[in-house]
C-alpha cells in the first residue's frame, strides 16, 4: 500500500513543476516581445546604416533613437531579472522587497506599504513566493484598472499574513475574483507552502486579498 503522505508530496511537487513551467513560458514571451524583437530591429537599422556610403542628414537623430532603444533593452533586462529574483529580496528580506516594490510601482499604480511591528520569520523560499504572488496580483490583475492599493504585512500566532486592499468604487471587485486568482495559480502556489488565500468584498473596506503562510519556527540554541 502506497503511503498517503508520499502521494500528497508527489502531487505538490507536480503542481510546483507545472507552476514553474507556466512562469518560464511567461518570461520567455516577455524576453521575445521586449528584448528579441527590439534587438532584431536594432540590428536591422544598424545594418542599413552601415550600407550607406555616407552619413545621412538625420544621422544625429538616428544615433539618438538607437541609444534610446538600447536603454529600453537594458530596462527590460533589469525588469525581467528582478522578476526572476529581486536582489533586494535576497539581501534584505521580504519587508525591504515589499517596500521597494510599493515605491517602484508608482507609475502604474499608487501603492502604500504598511510594515510589520516585529521581525518576520519566514523561510527564503516562502518569502520569495509570497513576494512573487503579491507582485503578480498587483501587476497582472489590478493594473491598469485600480488606481490605489495598500499592502500590509504582519505576523501573529505563528502565521505571516500579507493583505492587499483595494477600494475603487467596485472596480477592484470586478477585477479581483476567484477566477482571476486561479489564472495565476494562487491557490496551488500557497498550497505548496501550506498556506491559504482569503478574498473578501465589502462596501466599506473594498476588496481585500489575504495571503497566509505558516511562520518559520525559530531554532533553539544548541539544537540542529
Amino acid at each position: 500500500m502506497v503511503n498517503t503522505s508520499h502521494i500528497e508530496v508527489r502531487a505538490l511537487l507536480a503542481r510546483q513543476q507545472l507552476l514553474n513551467q507556466r512562469q518560464h513560458k511567461r518570461l520567455a514571451r516577455r524576453i521575445h516581445d521586449e528584448i528579441s524583437q527590439k534587438m532584431t530591429l536594432l540590428a536591422l537599422q544598424l545594418s542599413l546604416a552601415a550600407s550607406e556610403s555616407s552619413a545621412p542628414a538625420n544621422w544625429p537623430t538616428k544615433c539618438k533613437d538607437w541609444a534610446s532603444l538600447v536603454m529600453e533593452l537594458g530596462q527590460s533586462v533589469r525588469d525581467i531579472t528582478n522578476e526572476l529574483q529581486p536582489r533586494i529580496l535576497d539581501e534584505f528580506g521580504l519587508v525591504a522587497a515589499l517596500r521597494w516594490f510599493a515605491q517602484s510601482s508608482a507609475s502604474d499604480i499608487c501603492c502604500t506599504f504598511i510594515a510589520p511591528n516585529e521581525d518576520i520569520s519566514l523561510a527564503p523560499f516562502a518569502a520569495n513566493e509570497l513576494f512573487g504572488i503579491c507582485r503578480e496580483i498587483v501587476t497582472e490583475i489590478l493594473v491598469p484598472g485600480v488606481a490605489r492599493v495598500e499592502i500590509e504585512l504582519d505576523q501573529k500566532d505563528g502565521t505571516v499574513r500579507l493583505h492587499l486592499r483595494a477600494n475603487d468604487n467596485g472596480l477592484a471587485m470586478e477585477l479581483i475574483t476567484e477566477k482571476a486568482l486561479d489564472a495565476i495559480a494562487i491557490h496551488d502556489r500557497l498550497l505548496c507552502l501550506d498556506g491559504t488565500v482569503e478574498l473578501i468584498h465589502s462596501a466599506d473596506a473594498g476588496t481585500v486579498v489575504t495571503l497566509s503562510v505558516p511562520a518559520s519556527r525559530p531554532v533553539a540554541c544548541g539544537i540542529r
